[in-house]
């Protein structure tokens, strides 16, 4: 009898739980950083989106509206960024739009900025 007794769940002692809280930390971290590539990715393509649309008034219609613009096509968790048009060097405009990373979990303190820029000619 006590042989089977060894071989039940008796034997495992809190194993497995063990395994699990040494590995979970792991995981964690791996899905957390999973989560900031991907809304980096997503912010480098609504930054670009939001820097040409801008560039695009900027072109037509001088710098009157190219910053409107370019925060207007900005998503709403994307409001903190910091929106620039200006005259670039070769006679046209420019709009420059960055933010800061990391975007959910702004506690690790990383001092990392993404920025797009999109050059317009003046037509």
């Amino acid at each position: 009898m006590s042989t089977l007794r060894a071989r039940g769940r008796g034997a495992d002692r809190g194993g497995p739980l063990l395994e699990f809280a040494a590995i979970f930390p792991i995981l964690l971290i791996t899905a957390v950083v999973a989560v900031e590539a991907f809304l980096a990715f997503v912010a480098a393509e609504r930054l670009e989106s939001a820097a040409r649309a801008g560039a695009r008034v900027a072109g037509t219609q001088e710098l009157g509206g190219a910053e409107a613009e370019a925060r207007a096509a900005l998503p709403t968790w994307l409001d903190d960024a910091t929106v620039t048009a200006a005259a670039n060097d070769s006679a046209g405009f420019y709009v420059e739009v960055s933010h800061p990373l990391p975007i959910v979990f702004s506690a690790a303190g990383f001092d990392l900025t993404l920025t797009r820029r999109v050059d317009m000619p003046d037509v």
